[in-house]
């Protein structure tokens, strides 16, 4: 069973001020937040009827819904060949030789956009398990955890509220 409820605007402008430092391009007003706990997904945080970022070991990651809706050219992003689309899909982690290109600079423990080469569509956001400096001389190697990726619970869940 799924709590839901609306964050006061203390708490608001505390999480807008720690988000926007964080992610100094974030396209999002912040006029209303909602946070979701639920037992099987974990916690979300719908902002301005968006469900917006997702709440991974005490971080915060923009979920699929909110890069489709708004873009996500405001965060690191890898570009990975159409091979290694549909392991990740299935919920594999990121390895070095799929990577074609690193857009942005990422430290270790970040979050990570995947996109795809021929359309650019964001599908996959990861956790960085290396900087981008590291991973752009990787020839080998697991170097992002799939976190949240189209079709996997969280995207069943978000698509249904």
């Amino acid at each position: 069973m799924a709590r839901r409820w609306r964050l006061s605007k203390k708490e608001t402008k505390k999480l807008k001020k720690e988000l926007t430092s964080r992610y100094p391009g974030i396209p999002l007003e912040f006029s209303i937040v909602e946070k979701i706990v639920d037992k099987e997904v974990g916690e979300i945080l719908v902002v301005d009827n968006i469900p917006a970022l997702y709440i991974y070991s005490e971080k915060y990651y923009p979920l699929l819904t909110l890069l489709l809706a708004k873009g996500y050219q405001w965060l690191p992003y890898v570009v990975v060949d159409s091979g290694a689309v549909k392991p990740l899909l299935r919920g594999a982690d990121v390895m070095a030789p799929g990577i074609q290109r690193i857009e942005g600079v990422f430290g270790v423990d970040e979050p990570v956009v995947v996109v795809e080469e021929k359309y650019l569509k964001p599908f996959v956001v990861a956790r960085s398990l290396v900087d981008s400096s590291t991973l752009a001389s990787m020839k080998h190697g697991r170097v992002l955890e799939n976190i949240h990726r189209i079709g996997d619970k969280i995207w069943k869940y978000i698509r249904s509220l």
